[in-house]
């Protein structure tokens, strides 16, 4: 029997989710996958907003949330990311692994980690061309 090989291989979006997901467990908070992507995208709402201050909030904002959800199913399969579950809530939460946070200081000493914020493009629906 050959074993196939595993060519998973993690990107920048991948480790955008992994900061995200440290930061918060840092602060012994637990996102859901969405707000994960919330903040990722920069959703101006309530409860995202006082996340502003992440260091990839706002940095993958035309990030499809399947994509997201992939993403994090992928790392989760693989042992980068885990679940915490919460009574009170009776949901379940993602962590980040010792897997996941070793990979995260491994990339962190060989690029530079700070997250370009971006702006949604808005390109007007009507123009006056001449």
């Amino acid at each position: 029997m050959v074993k196939k090989r595993d060519s998973f291989k993690l990107t920048v979006s991948h480790y955008k989710i992994l900061q995200t997901i440290k930061e918060l467990n840092d602060s012994h908070l637990y996102p859901t996958a969405r707000g994960v992507n919330n903040i990722l995208m920069g959703k101006p709402d309530k409860e995202t907003k006082i996340y502003s201050h992440l260091k990839t909030y706002g940095t993958l904002i035309s990030f499809p949330g399947r994509k997201l959800c992939s993403y994090i199913l992928n790392m989760t399969r693989r042992n980068y990311l885990g679940y915490i579950y919460d009574k009170k809530s009776d949901g379940m939460y993602l962590r980040i692994t010792e897997k996941g946070e070793g990979e995260l200081i491994h990339y962190e000493k060989r690029h530079k980690t700070s997250y370009r914020k971006k702006e949604p493009h808005h390109k007007p629906e009507i123009v006056e061309i001449k």
